[in-house]
């Protein structure tokens, strides 16, 4: 099916956003944990140096300030999650939605009505919670898609077997999960990619030929 089908009606359903950066993180991630920890330490630094006079207090904030935000920007690292740290079990937080690729499996189809027009239907199963206090809208055609090693991307299938919806509404501090289908050729390795068609900043899982397999 053709993704350019839905885009209007999408678009009214996002609402015009404004553009700018995603906040794209992996979770659970050590270093954004020490991150924390030095910008807490930098703080005290600034608090016990105070007490040495007013010019000195004023440098003292400032650099500190200045080491809190480049630690902070550490460890944000960048807006693209690369493919090399995020593989199939591993959640990222996109924005506040902590999206995970559970797992991904091989369908060929039922033999009658419902066939692969490539050599296979890939199935993913993602898990997407809301931990922000505002419900989010998601769309599996604006927002996940998933790329050949050449990448081209590839056509999803609304009707091989599937379960769950990952379209719509997700309440504050809710989750929804579901599945997608895409229709594709033997590869290597595939990527799946979760993205804010009004920001930039994307989310890549690597998918390789022995979890399908």
């Amino acid at each position: 099916m053709k993704r350019t089908i839905f885009t209007a009606g999408l678009l009214a359903v996002f609402g015009l956003s404004a553009c700018g950066d995603a906040d794209v993180n992996t979770v659970n991630d050590n270093n954004d944990e020490d991150a924390n920890n030095d910008v807490e330490a930098a703080d005290n630094a600034a608090n016990n140096t105070g007490e040495d006079g007013e010019n000195d207090e004023e440098a003292n904030e400032g650099n500190n300030t200045d080491e809190a935000d480049d630690q902070e920007e550490d460890a944000n690292n960048g807006e693209e999650v690369e493919e090399d740290d995020v593989s199939v079990g591993s959640t990222v937080d996109f924005n506040g939605l902590e999206v995970t690729l559970n797992e991904v499996r091989r369908d060929e189809g039922d033999g009658d009505f419902i066939e692969p027009e490539e050599d296979f239907f890939l199935i993913v199963d993602v898990s997407i919670e809301n931990t922000t206090e505002e419900e989010a809208n998601v769309s599996t055609l604006m927002q996940m898609s998933l790329v050949d090693p050449d990448g081209y991307g590839q056509e999803m299938d609304i009707m091989a077997d599937t379960s769950g919806s990952l379209d719509g509404e997700i309440g504050a501090e809710r989750t929804l999960s579901g599945e997608i289908a895409f229709d594709v050729e033997e590869a290597e390795f595939f990527e799946f990619i979760f993205e804010d068609p009004f920001q930039s900043g994307q989310a890549i899982w690597l998918i390789e030929e022995d979890e399908w397999q």
